[in-house]
């Protein structure tokens, strides 16, 4: 009788382990496709890649918005946002510090989006990686050591 299941076990294991291996790609993040400013083009309806990963500088030219910007195309910028709520540690820094922070260096990446009011496309900021400004330099934090044990009174 064990006989019958054990090739029936060997057609079924490449299905099952190709199932499981698909739930855990659905969990993880998804992959960011390494762009410049110069190879997106605005022009097109449909954007691809959707997620992308971009080398630029981050300039804050608050009222008119967050740009980025890349010196190997001078003429082209990117405008990016965020949510409200629910940011990544490295972009909650960006909206916390938003008017100590003018310019920086960093890999942003995000979901191209294009606005429904005029068009444009902008960057729907998910994370930066290696943010780097010389306006905004984090307080150091200061070094707590754990507490001794307190003696016991009287000495035993």
């Amino acid at each position: 009788m064990t006989r019958r299941f054990v090739p029936l076990l060997f057609a079924l294991a490449p299905v099952v382990i190709g199932y499981s291996g698909q739930s855990q790609a659905r969990n993880t993040q998804p992959l960011y496709a390494p762009v410049t400013l110069c190879e997106i083009s605005s022009h097109h309806k449909g954007v691809s890649p959707k997620y992308i990963s971009v080398d630029a500088e981050y300039i804050n030219a608050v009222p008119h918005g967050l740009f980025l910007t890349d010196r190997r195309c001078p003429r082209k910028v990117l405008q990016i946002d965020f949510a409200d709520n629910g940011l990544d540690p490295s972009v909650a820094l960006i909206k916390d510090h938003l008017l100590q922070i003018h310019r920086a260096d960093g890999t942003f990446r995000g979901i191209i989006k294009r606005d429904s009011a005029n068009g444009r496309l902008f960057l729907w900021l998910q994370s930066v990686i290696n943010f780097q400004s010389p306006d905004y330099q984090p307080e150091p934090k200061p070094i707590r050591l754990p507490e001794p044990p307190f003696p016991n009174v009287p000495p035993e």
